[in-house]
């Protein structure tokens, strides 16, 4: 691994410690308490920690280029219930196919490491490459805008989990 500045290091640690909080308070969850959601038109807490680890993999591989086509290729789906078109739908976008805490455990871990791979190896020049998306919410951002969104989407969905969770007297996390 590469000497990280001391404020990706932070960052990665601060977030590593995030990722296994949220795995740990996962793993023994039943399917049921899984599909609780806060109301009937919000994603339920299997669907926010697939978009967890959708999000990573959809910005790190399909936008940045990290990482392999395998970890990729499992976040997709072939019949979204979801108005979304096919290529951009992921498990979250599959209401008939929830996920199992196995499987989001898994997603987590594995995506996770890509996370880490990718802030193992990127210099702070890496850092600061600008990146053009044509199309896109965001068409100009660098390597380090796409570190700070997914940190902040991983904070935003994992309050929601956390939240849903203490609603039903369920073991939370704290962020």
């Amino acid at each position: 691994m590469r000497d990280a500045s001391p404020l990706v290091t932070a960052v990665r640690d601060g977030w590593r410690l995030d990722n296994d909080r949220l795995i740990a308070v996962l793993r023994p969850l039943t399917d049921a308490q899984l599909q609780l959601r806060p109301s009937p038109d919000h994603w339920a807490i299997w669907q926010l920690v697939s978009n967890i680890a959708g999000g990573r993999v959809f910005w790190l591989h399909d936008i940045l280029g990290e990482g392999d086509d395998e970890l990729r290729d499992m976040f997709r789906v072939t019949a979204p219930t979801a108005p979304v078109p096919i290529e951009d739908a992921g498990w979250e976008d599959d209401e008939a196919h929830p996920r199992s805490a196995i499987e989001l455990t898994d997603a987590l871990a594995r995506t996770w490491q890509l996370v880490e791979d990718c802030l193992g190896r990127w210099s702070a020049d890496d850092l600061a490459v600008v990146f053009r998306r044509p199309g896109g919410s965001v068409p100009i951002f660098t390597r380090a805008w796409v570190v700070w969104h997914l940190v902040e989407h991983d904070l935003q969905h994992g309050a929601e989990i956390a939240l849903i969770l203490r609603a039903n007297g369920l073991p939370t996390f704290q962020l």
